[in-house]
């Protein structure tokens, strides 16, 4: 008879130690999304000023635009909130980051594994959170978390 089975899934916590490598590698790439994100709204911005000329044309030939302006307007608020959100997010992190001293651990990401249980097994202890340690793009340790 064979032996009874089932893959889990369960939730793997990435945490990195902070060292000066770490943070300066953050830092730029942080700096790089807030530059990004500061480009796109400008992007948004200058497709904005554009619809609006549009519908001032349509507006001129006697078209009723009001409608589609306020859909542009609700459109355009929309998104600017958004970007503006992420962006004051990205700052945070980069705000919390210089407020972290070398050789703390911080959650840099969560991956999905499988684990295989078997009739026996000890179920808590195999789905146990497992968390991997990260220094300098090098793994250091790998554990579970009570």
């Amino acid at each position: 008879m064979a032996e009874q089975s089932v893959s889990l899934k369960r939730q793997v916590t990435v945490k990195t130690r902070i060292t000066q490598s770490f943070r300066d590698k953050a830092n730029t790439e942080l700096g790089k999304e807030v530059a990004l994100i500061d480009q796109q709204l400008h992007q948004l911005e200058a497709a904005y000023q554009n619809s609006i000329q549009q519908l001032e044309q349509l507006a001129q030939q006697g078209q009723d635009v009001s409608g589609g302006k306020d859909q542009l307007d609700r459109d355009a608020r929309q998104k600017r909130l958004q970007m503006t959100t992420l962006k004051e997010e990205v700052q945070k992190q980069l705000g919390n980051l210089d407020g972290q001293k070398d050789g703390d651990l911080v959650t840099t990401g969560l991956l999905e594994s499988f684990v295989d249980l078997k009739v026996g097994d000890p179920i808590y202890d195999r789905i146990r959170n497992t968390v991997i340690i990260v220094e300098d793009g090098n793994i250091t340790d790998i554990t579970s978390e009570a």
